[in-house]
């Protein structure tokens, strides 16, 4: 690691709103894969959907890392943590999405889902990793409920199915995800982390597709199921997971993962666009509660997160701006 000491040097920290602009970008993609798997779904199997997808990003991945430079070399002290971020982050949430929102309302699934901050910040606690200032503690709360109140939560439940035991899945090992790779993106560039997640969840998630790609019709599919398809390839995971590290590297956690929040909201303001949905009241006061928790959390007065040490990975501390050296 002595070759990397001095490559991050005097390397600023990025500015406060270039981070925010990232995580609005991460819950805008992540709000479409909503309305736009719904749409794809009427012509793909969604197993087979998820699994030539991430077979396609698991290429897609180590291409970009083989044309890359001064990589960081795993230690045998990593192996366990990167195969618990790529259990967790790719094989057990996708694979709960998918069979949540696919076996539930889009209204439950939502929720559930979006109550991943609340598992990060308790497995954050359980862990020791990090201790949430009160402020930030009212901003999760808050935000949380504006988003039962923006998807009426009292009635979303009332008619539960199998699939929010899925979405509920998702979201805890979403929440895991954000604390198993904290101290990973201090060692890691993002390309690294998405590359050797995808090798132990993503050929998960494609090998136990399999069966559903091998009956899938795929001559019966059309342009647009497709440019989703290519769409959830690059977006929703590759980049927006590349976005979310960073995030979490300069931010921390409990700053970060209240922008999930944001998810139902928007995609549900996607959905009226795109799906010619009704607006309620309810929606448009939840969404500005989501906003206030937004706030709260960010005027918390939590310690920065430290700086990594300048050997921590020879790309420097600003891993979107290196992340797709070569490309």
């Amino acid at each position: 690691m002595e070759r990397a000491e001095g490559a991050t040097g005097g390397a600023k920290a990025p500015a406060p709103l270039l981070i925010d602009l990232a995580l609005l970008s991460v819950a805008l993609m992540w709000a479409s894969t909503f309305t736009l798997f719904k749409i794809a779904w009427r012509e793909i199997d969604p197993v087979a959907f998820t699994a030539l997808r991430f077979a396609a990003m698991f290429v897609f991945a180590v291409a970009i890392l083989a044309i890359s430079t001064n990589r960081v070399r795993p230690r045998r002290a990593d192996i366990p943590a990167l195969i618990a971020s790529g259990l967790t982050g790719y094989f057990l949430y996708q694979m709960g999405f998918v069979l949540g929102l696919d076996r539930t309302s889009a209204l439950a699934s939502a929720i559930l889902i979006s109550t991943h901050p609340i598992f990060s910040v308790v497995v954050m606690w359980l862990t020791g990793k990090e201790r949430p200032t009160g402020m930030e503690i009212a901003g999760v709360i808050v935000g949380f409920l504006g988003v039962a109140i923006f998807l009426r939560g009292w009635d979303a439940f009332a008619a539960a199915r199998p699939g929010d035991l899925f979405s509920l899945g998702a979201a805890a090992a979403f929440g895991a995800y954000g604390v198993v790779n904290q101290p990973l993106t201090k060692r890691f560039p993002s390309r690294e982390l998405m590359a050797y997640g995808l090798a132990s969840g993503g050929l998960l998630i494609a090998l136990i597709g399999i069966p559903a790609m091998t009956r899938q019709d795929w001559g019966a599919v059309g342009l647009p199921a497709w440019t989703i398809l290519v769409y959830a390839i690059v977006g929703p995971v590759y980049l927006a997971y590349v976005l979310w590290n960073w995030a979490i590297h300069h931010r921390g956690i409990p700053r970060t993962v209240v922008y999930g929040f944001l998810v139902p909201v928007l995609g549900g303001a996607m959905a009226i666009i795109g799906l010619n949905e009704d607006v309620a009241v309810e929606q448009v006061i939840g969404g500005m509660v989501v906003v206030a928790g937004l706030v709260v959390t960010r005027l918390g007065k939590l310690k920065p997160a430290e700086a990594p040490a300048a050997h921590a990975h020879p790309e420097g501390v600003v891993v979107p701006d290196r992340a797709m050296d070569g490309v």
